[in-house]
């Protein structure tokens, strides 16, 4: 386990990295190391990478913009001649205890891992109020979803200019988003405040494939639960506890909003410190029909307002809903018809949304009439399969040649780099990116040459210098 002092890890990673106070590494913890072979059997698909887990703690912010710390797990292919992976992240199900987080090493981390064998450095946060963040998970709430997602990659982009993660190599500035159930909305938060904050340039988003997500939480998702009866109970009074911690105007207590003896039942799923008490056994103590354990005069007045969303949880729903934008990035939405948790009509309302506000590339996808678990592994295998289409694959290692004496710094760069030599002055100057395209070229090398590359994006270049005599390759890191 490696552990650093937070002021520390916050003034070299200000320094060297640029990176702001609240999205700062803090510590990685080996986890283990999983070999091709087995996540070959789980998953049916042609891997090809041993995958190193780790246990990442950072700081990131909470719903009122104070400093929090969070965890999640990362992933890395074990590749010594292979480098500039992409980082795709996978977005958890909804779990209630504190520790079913990909973080804890449960089922959900081989997801993960799967994308990882393929070739990915893979971010899967465990969110606000889960694994090692304090308090109640704000369950369903965009914002934070991605806010802790983003700070979890700028954390293992941290950890990597570090030397803190043995092995792993500048990512090559693709970023890739998926995620099942609350993971489907959570990837389509992310997505969506990634474009809607103009941060493309920071998170390269190449294509995003949320998977069973609630995405119209006001529409098809509340018509869902207000049917004649709902399987999992549970997720409407996580709904109502999470926005009442996030908004605060919902009740002073449950049993403002709760019939007895439902109202205690309930208090300590909901205490922010629950290690033990699991969906499973809430839904069985919940009855399926809304209206047996809601209070009469809250069901009503919610209703009411079904038309102008003007009560409270229907507002605090609304904030969350993120299915009505202008996506820029292709987006694939998976979905299947017998779905009991999410309906499907979530992924068809946002597809034919988008596509409305003007959208080019967003599909909804049918994978099956399969219930929600079923359709788990059809989807996120049809996710796999099209990131694989439109990743860039990672560049084998280039031997470096020592010849002369060039001196480049800083390195790792910000904008800018000086190049001092004696052996290459008057020779040509190129920088290649991963996939060994050209992406800046200078004649003529002059003594203590500086060069600009502010328009790269953070990753992994290669420095060539040539004249009519000799040439040398030097490995650039973009911070």
């Amino acid at each position: 386990m490696k552990i650093h002092s937070n002021s520390l890890a916050l003034l070299f990673s200000s320094f060297i990295l640029g990176t702001s106070f609240g999205q700062t590494f803090i510590s990685s913890t080996y986890i283990n190391t999983i070999e091709p072979s087995v996540l070959i059997a789980v998953s049916g698909l042609s891997l090809t990478y041993s995958v190193d887990t780790y246990k990442i703690v950072y700081e990131t912010t909470d719903v009122d913009g104070s400093a929090t710390v969070a965890s999640g797990a990362f992933c890395i292919p074990v590749s010594p001649d292979c480098q500039g992976f992409p980082i795709a992240v996978y977005e958890h199900g909804t779990s209630l205890r504190k520790v079913d987080v990909p973080s804890e090493d449960i089922q959900e981390t081989y997801i993960g891992r799967i994308f990882a064998a393929g070739g990915y450095q893979v971010v899967m946060p465990d969110y606000l109020g889960m694994g090692e963040s304090p308090g109640l998970h704000p369950y369903c709430h965009g914002a934070s979803e991605a806010t802790a997602t983003l700070d979890m990659i700028r954390a293992v982009r941290e950890a990597q200019a570090l030397g803190e993660i043995p092995g792993m190599e500048p990512d090559n500035g693709e970023l890739f988003l998926t995620g099942y159930s609350q993971g489907g909305h959570a990837a389509m938060a992310t997505h969506k405040y990634i474009e809607e904050n103009n941060l493309l340039e920071e998170f390269n988003v190449i294509a995003s494939a949320p998977c069973s997500g609630p995405y119209e939480i006001t529409g098809a998702m509340a018509d869902t639960i207000l049917a004649a009866s709902y399987s999992n109970p549970g997720y409407i009074v996580y709904i109502m506890a999470s926005y009442q911690r996030v908004y605060g105007d919902l009740y002073t207590s449950y049993s403002d909003v709760l019939k007895a003896p439902y109202d205690e039942i309930v208090e300590p799923y909901f205490n922010g410190n629950n290690y033990t008490l699991g969906m499973g056994s809430l839904n069985e103590q919940l009855p399926q029909e809304i209206q047996s354990f809601v209070e009469d005069s809250v069901l009503e007045n919610f209703l009411a307002a079904s038309d102008d969303l003007s009560h409270p949880i229907w507002q605090a729903m609304a904030a969350n809903d993120n299915h009505d934008w202008l996506p820029t990035r292709p987006i694939k939405m998976f979905y299947c018809t017998g779905d009991e948790q999410v309906s499907f009509q979530n992924a068809l309302v946002a597809e034919s949304t988008m596509l409305e506000n003007g959208a080019t590339d967003v599909e909804a996808v049918f994978k099956g009439e399969g219930m929600h678990n079923d359709c788990v592994l059809p989807s996120l295998t049809d996710a796999f399969t099209w990131f694989e289409s439109l990743k860039t694959a990672c560049s084998l290692s280039i031997e470096y040649l020592e010849i002369g004496d060039v001196e480049v710094f800083p390195n790792p760069i910000q904008n800018t780099f000086r190049i001092e030599t004696e052996d290459f002055l008057n020779s040509n100057v190129s920088i290649l990116d991963q996939s060994g395209r050209v992406v800046y070229e200078h004649q003529y090398l002059t003594p203590n040459c500086e060069i600009d590359i502010s328009n790269l994006t953070s990753g992994c270049y290669f420095l060539m210098l040539n004249n009519v005599n000799k040439s040398i390759t030097i490995k650039l890191i973009k911070a």
